[in-house]
């Protein structure tokens, strides 16, 4: 029985920015890498790309395989898989996203050949599961034979591939994986990440100057500051969920000049800090909470925001003596004069009528800052 590879670029890539497929990464692009790293085990590769008409770019051109293209618009991955499984002659399919740069191109043979010596009536699609649990159905293998089962999905509008999983018969690869095998690039402080990761694997495919260690290039950081009391918590309390309709990830960094406690007289933690323990890190399926002890020493700005991973936007509240960029808030009455650091205020909030050379918004109407802030980022 016969298998190929396709990659899918069909994605938005609304978060980065700009068409993943193209970035440079390494001595190429990210679509030629993936194809230079999975074409000694597969001979037949192919891209799943958006109808010429919404993305008109020569793909093959580009990277020298067919490209198939998208049937439907706008409903994700299993568009890819429908046009794909329709139009290719191969009976196995592998997908994998063009976005997922160090994933195993060994395992995914191995996905195929098992696929390929499953019984009849066993199952069609056969993938990994990530450490919580998950299925991964955008690094697996699929039957043609399913074809009938996406159609009819997609004209139910159910575009989850997961359902479709559920759907099907299935197996899964009982192995140990590395994390990076569950790594994907979906906005720039990912992509500068794998950039660096990639750096420490294949230094030749790098400048000279280009070095794995140099420093943590930071999601974008903006600080709303005012004198204490002013209200930030509360504004920010009402902007965040308006941030995160626009799908993008947020990290927050509180100075407390008070000093606070997390862990409780009692609980493991504290006691495990309480006998000599100076980093104490507490983890479950859902989050993780590390607590750094450093009696004394008050670490600065970039030493806490090189520890922040994987989001698109990173706000502190507070830190107003410090020169990155502010957004300062003023209120009636209780706090109408800019306090501490005025350098890099690109924007004041306040109550009242206040003139300034950079723009004014509304403290009772947090709506009005987001698409500012989404320019920003």
């Amino acid at each position: 029985m016969s298998f190929a590879l396709v990659i899918l670029c069909g994605g938005l890539s609304t978060r980065m920015g700009c068409d993943k497929a193209f970035l440079p990464f390494g001595s190429s692009s990210l679509l030629n890498y993936q194809v230079e790293r999975f074409r000694p085990w597969f001979p037949n590769i192919y891209v799943s790309v958006p109808s010429h008409a919404e993305r008109p770019v020569d793909y093959t051109s580009v990277c020298g395989c067919p490209a198939i293209e998208d049937e439907y618009s706008n409903i994700g991955p299993i568009g890819g898989l429908y046009s794909c499984m329709k139009a290719l002659e191969e009976d196995i399919l592998f997908f994998t996203s063009v976005d997922a740069p160090f994933t195993d191109p060994k395992l995914a043979v191995s996905l195929c050949e098992k696929l390929d010596a499953a019984q009849p009536g066993g199952p069609c699609a056969f993938g990994i599961q990530n450490p919580s649990g998950q299925i991964q159905p955008l690094f697996s293998a699929y039957h043609k034979k399913i074809l009938p089962v996406i159609s009819a999905n997609i004209e139910k509008g159910n575009y989850r591939l997961r359902d479709l999983w559920h759907s099907v018969p299935h197996s899964i690869e009982d192995a140990f994986l590395p994390t990076e095998q569950f790594f994907n690039m979906n906005n720039p402080t990912t992509y500068y990440y794998a950039l660096h990761q990639l750096a420490g694997k294949r230094p030749a495919a790098f400048p000279p100057d280009f070095s794995a260690k140099t420093s943590p290039v930071f999601a974008p950081v903006i600080s709303f500051t005012a004198k204490s009391g002013t209200g930030k918590t509360t504004y920010l309390e009402k902007l965040l969920p308006l941030l995160k309709k626009q799908n993008i990830r947020i990290a927050v960094v509180k100075h407390d000049a008070h000093g606070f406690q997390m862990d409780k007289p009692g609980k493991d933690s504290y006691r495990l800090t309480q006998a000599g323990a100076d980093h104490m890190i507490l983890t479950s399926e859902d989050q993780t909470a590390v607590i750094f002890t450093h009696p004394g020493l008050d670490p600065n700005l970039d030493s806490l925001l090189g520890r922040v991973e994987n989001v698109d936007l990173i706000i502190t509240e507070g830190y107003k003596l410090g020169n990155q960029k502010k957004i300062h808030l003023l209120r009636k009455g209780y706090n109408e004069t800019p306090v501490g650091n005025l350098k890099n205020v690109i924007a004041y909030v306040t109550d009242f009528p206040f003139e300034a050379d950079v723009p004014v918004f509304d403290l009772n109407h947090p709506e009005e800052l987001v698409p500012f802030l989404m320019d920003y980022i």
